[in-house]
C-alpha cells in the first residue's frame, strides 16, 4: 500500500513564510494524535560538521519545537557522535559544533542531548529479528526517549548516494560502535608512527584488548566499541573504511529499522530538500548545491519520504541523476530497496502537495 507523502513546495504565491509551510504539514500529520503532554520527544537532526554551511538551517526546527511545546510534551535536539576523528568525536566538542551552526538555546529554546555519551559509551545492543536475530547497537538515550521527530537534511553522501531520513535513523542513532558496524568489516587499528604509548586507549577500553609494549596494539578482544578513538590524544586509533556502498545500504535498513521497532508509531518525519550539496553534511566543506531549493516533505513512512524527496530532486534536474553524477559506482536508493523488504516501509508513495 501506497504511504502519504505531504509536500509544500519553497514557492510561494501568497506571501506566507515558509516556517508557516512546515506547521500546516505537521499538523496535516495529526502529530496531536500521536504524542502527549509531558513525553520526552527527541527531535532528531544533524547539527553539521564544523565549515560546512549547507547543514539543515536551524530556523527550520523553530516550528518543529513550537508544535511539539504547544502540546506540553518536552523536544530536546539529540544527534550522536561520528565515528571518525573531526569536531563531533566527543560530546563537548560536538555541543560546540552544534552551538557555532546556530543550534543554541538562544535560537530555539531547546536543550540538546548528545545521546551516546561524553566519547560514545552510552551505548545499548539491540536484537533485531528481521536480520537473523543480529544484534545492533544504538545510542542508549535516544532509547530512553517516549518518542521521536526525525528531520533531515536531504543531500547525496560519496557512500551512500543520498542522505535523508533511513540515514539519520540508522548512522545518526547507531551509537559509535554500530557506525562501525555499519562501515567496516574489521576492528580499528593503530597507526603506529603516531602512537606515542601514553596508555590513554588502554585505561579506556571496555574489554582489555589493548596490550602496549611502547606502543599500542589492538588485540582480538576487541569487540568494535571505538572508544579508544575518542580517546587518543594523538588520532593514532583508525578505522578501515572496506565496507563497500552496498553492504553500508543494507546495514542502514536494518539499524533504522530497529529504531522503528522501538518507538513503533510515535516517530514523525521532515524531510528539508534546501542547498541539496553532493556531499554529506559531515563534510568540514561543502560543494553548491545539485538542484535549486524544492521545499518541505512530511510522512510517517521514512521511505517514502526519501523516495519522494530523491524522485523530486530528479524531476528538478530534467530527469537526470545528480547523485549518480557524482557517484557513478553507487546505487542511491539501495537503502530504500532493503528498508523495504524488511518492512520499513514503501517506496510507493501518494504525493499530496499542501497549496500556499
Amino acid at each position: 500500500m501506497a504511504a502519504d507523502v505531504y509536500f509544500s513546495s519553497l514557492k510561494n504565491t501568497g506571501n506566507r513564510s515558509p516556517l508557516d509551510k512546515i506547521s500546516k504539514l505537521l499538523r496535516r500529520l495529526k502529530m496531536r494524535e500521536i504524542y502527549e503532554k509531558h513525553e520526552l520527544v527527541a527531535v532528531k537532526v544533524h547539527f553539521g560538521e564544523f565549515g560546512n554551511t549547507a547543514y539543515l538551517r536551524p530556523v527550520f526546527l523553530r516550528p518543529v519545537i513550537g508544535e511539539l511545546k504547544d502540546m506540553e510534551t518536552r523536544p530536546f535536539l539529540t544527534d550522536t557522535n561520528t565515528l571518525y576523528i573531526g569536531m563531533r568525536t566527543n560530546t563537548v566538542d560536538h555541543l560546540y559544533c552544534a552551538h557555532w551552526n546556530g543550534f543554541n538555546y538562544s535560537t530555539l529554546q531547546t536543550p540538546i542531548v548528545i545521546a551516546d555519551g561524553l566519547r560514545g559509551e552510552n551505548s545499548q545492543e539491540v536484537e533485531l529479528d528481521s536480520y537473523g536475530s543480529a544484534k545492533i547497537h544504538l545510542a542508549a538515550d535516544i532509547l530512553n526517549a517516549d518518542a521521536m521527530l526525525v528531520v533531515s537534511h536531504f543531500k547525496g553522501h560519496m557512500l551512500t548516494g543520498i542522505g535523508g531520513a533511513i540515514k539519520n535513523l540508522s548512522m545518526g542513532c547507531a551509537s559509535r560502535q554500530g557506525k562501525l558496524d555499519m562501515h567496516s568489516r574489521s576492528k580499528p587499528t593503530v597507526d603506529q608512527e603516531k602512537c606515542t604509548g601514553c596508555g590513554k586507549c588502554q585505561e579506556h577500553c571496555q574489554e582489555k584488548a589493548i596490550e602496549i609494549s611502547q606502543k599500542a596494539y589492538i588485540t582480538d578482544h576487541c569487540v568494535g566499541c571505538s572508544r579508544c578513538i575518542a580517546v587518543c590524544p594523538e588520532g593514532a586509533i583508525q578505522i578501515n573504511w572496506n565496507a563497500s556502498s552496498d553492504s553500508v545500504q543494507k546495514k542502514m535498513a536494518y539499524y533504522a529499522n530497529g529504531v522503528q521497532n522501538h518507538f513503533g508509531a510515535k516517530m514523525l518525519y521532515v524531510n528539508v530538500v534546501t542547498d541539496v550539496a553532493p556531499g554529506c553534511d559531515c563534510d568540514p566543506a561543502n560543494d553548491q548545491p545539485v538542484v535549486p531549493d524544492i521545499g518541505f516533505f512530511a510522512s510517517t513512512d521514512p521511505v517514502a519520504i526519501d523516495r519522494a524527496s530523491y524522485d523530486m530532486v530528479l524531476q528538478a534536474n530534467g530527469g537526470r541523476d545528480p547523485f549518480r553524477a557524482h557517484y557513478p559506482k553507487v546505487n542511491p536508493v539501495a537503502q530504500l530497496e532493503y528498508a523495504e523488504q524488511i518492512g520499513g516501509g514503501t517506496n510507493q508513495y501518494n504525493l499530496i502537495e499542501m497549496k500556499s
